[in-house]
């Protein structure tokens, strides 16, 4: 019987390096694709004053989150001295809404076990290849606010790669239209 897992495999040993480079690229590309567009930042006039907190996700456990509604954002930031400081918006998400007693604290709970984002790809790929670069920023939302709106706003201005259903109706079908949401 044939193993069609070992043929691909085989097959992707045999290419030549220069291809297996450019699959992985692609990969990549692939996986995480994004629009950088500068009208977008128009929206961060609609925000709320937030105070963000960072977290670098392989510190996580020892940093008490709050147990209060608020949105947050995956971002990967590549730190070495012969670089300036750097980051990606990769994720953005919310905490709790009007009637939700979910927190910052029990959502980010989520995202170290593979359980809380099993069902969403590109959140485990996200994890899975950029852990040792990854940050989570938070800000708290005071209770009664709608963090869903926030977050929609807050994926509208960076449209992350990882965020499929967080923005606004008109901002979707925009991004759908370029093959992005």
């Amino acid at each position: 019987m044939i193993n069609l897992n070992q043929e691909i495999d085989n097959a992707f040993a045999a290419m030549p390096q220069i291809y297996q480079r450019e699959s992985l690229i692609a990969f990549f590309k692939e996986s995480f694709p994004f629009a950088l567009c500068p009208p977008f930042f128009a929206y961060a006039n609609q925000l709320p004053a937030l105070t963000w907190t960072r977290v670098k996700y392989s510190e996580y456990a020892t940093h008490a989150f709050p147990q209060q509604q608020g949105v947050y954002m995956f971002m990967v930031s590549f730190q070495n001295n012969n670089l300036p400081e750097n980051s990606y918006v990769m994720y953005v998400g919310k905490a709790g809404d009007i009637g939700s007693n979910n927190t910052i604290s029990t959502r980010f709970r989520d995202y170290v076990r593979p359980s809380g984002y099993r069902d969403r790809p590109r959140i485990g790929k996200m994890i899975e290849f950029f852990s040792d670069h990854l940050y989570y920023y938070y800000a708290t939302i005071p209770a009664g606010d709608s963090t869903g709106d926030v977050e929609s706003t807050l994926a509208n201005i960076f449209s992350p790669p990882c965020c499929q259903r967080d923005f606004t109706a008109d901002m979707r079908s925009l991004l759908r239209g370029v093959g992005l949401a």
